[in-house]
C-alpha cells in the first residue's frame, strides 16, 4: 500500500501522544472537572497542545476540533483530535485509554488512529485501503489487514459490548445477547472479532471518528438507529454484518 504523508503524520501524531501521556500515567496527574462533569487532566492539554503544535507546524491550512479546545478555523481538510480517551480509567490507573485521531476532508473520513499505548498497539484505517492493526513501533512496516466477520447470527449468539450510561434503556434487553461489560478496546474487539458489535451510547464526534473509519474499512456496518451514521447523535452502532440487522432494530425498539 502507497503510504501518503497525511497517514504517517497521522502515526507520528499518536507516536508522540503515546509517549507522552506514558510519561504523566501512573503519577497521579493534576485534574479538575468540566462543565459537563467529565475530569480533564493536566496530561489530556500536555497531549492536546503537543499535537496542535505539530499540526500548526505541518499542516498550517487545516482545520482542528479536538476534545480540549473545540473547533480551531474552518477548512476543507480538518483532523479531529481525542488527546486521551478514556480520562477515568487513565486516572484511576487502568490501561483502556488512548489517543485517536481522524482526518477528514471534505466531510469525508480518510484516516483514523487509535491506540492503546499500555499495551503497545493500534488500529488504523485509511479510506479506500482498508483497516490495520500494529504494534506501536513501526506501525506501518507491521500490519495485520482486519476484516470483521461476516458469518450469520442470532442475536442471542452475538458478543456484544457497549458504552452505556446509568440507567440506559438497553440495560433492558442485555440479556438477549452475550454481553461484555469491559475491555481495552471494544472497537479493536470487533475488528479482531472478539465481539460481533459495539453499541455507543451518547459519543462524540472526536471518540467515534477513528472507529467509524476503522469499521467500514474493515467491512462492518455503522448505524445511528435513525437510518444513517451520523457521529454526533445519541447512539451509533457498529457491528459485523451476521448482526447488524436484528440488533440494530431491537434498539430502536428500547432506545426510542
Amino acid at each position: 500500500m502507497e503510504t501518503d504523508s497525511d497517514v504517517i503524520l497521522a502515526h507520528r501524531l499518536v507516536d508522540l501522544a503515546d509517549e507522552l501521556a506514558l510519561g504523566f500515567f501512573g503519577r497521579d496527574p493534576d485534574s479538575r472537572k468540566k462543565a459537563d462533569g467529565s475530569p480533564v487532566s493536566e496530561a489530556d492539554l500536555a497531549v492536546e497542545k503537543a499535537l496542535l503544535e505539530v499540526l500548526a507546524a505541518e499542516r498550517p491550512g487545516d482545520a482542528v476540533l479536538s476534545e480540549e479546545s473545540g473547533a480551531i478555523s474552518v477548512a476543507t481538510r480538518r483532523w479531529i483530535l481525542d488527546p486521551i480517551d478514556g480520562t477515568i480509567p487513565f486516572l484511576a490507573g487502568e490501561r483502556d485509554w488512548g489517543t485517536h485521531v481522524a482526518l477528514e476532508i471534505d466531510g469525508e473520513l480518510r484516516i483514523g488512529v487509535i491506540s492503546r499505548p499500555t499495551e503497545g498497539r493500534r488500529w488504523w484505517a485509511r479510506h479506500g485501503f482498508g483497516a490495520y492493526a500494529s504494534p506501536s513501533a513501526r506501525p506501518l512496516s507491521t500490519t495485520q489487514r482486519l476484516r470483521i466477520p461476516r458469518a450469520a447470527l442470532t442475536l442471542e449468539q452475538a458478543r456484544v459490548g457497549g458504552f452505556l450510561f446509568p440507567g440506559s434503556p438497553v440495560g433492558a434487553v442485555q440479556e438477549r445477547m452475550r454481553w461484555t461489560e469491559s475491555s481495552l478496546c471494544l472497537v479493536g474487539d470487533l475488528l479482531e472479532g472478539r465481539v460481533d458489535a459495539v453499541i455507543d451510547e451518547g459519543g462524540h464526534v472526536w471518540d467515534r471518528a477513528p472507529a467509524a473509519l476503522l469499521v467500514r474499512e474493515a467491512g462492518g456496518h455503522l448505524d445511528d438507529l435513525r437510518g444513517g451514521s451520523r457521529l454526533d447523535g445519541p447512539w451509533l452502532v457498529y457491528a459485523g454484518s451476521g448482526v447488524a440487522r436484528e440488533l440494530t432494530g431491537l434498539l430502536r425498539d428500547v432506545a426510542g
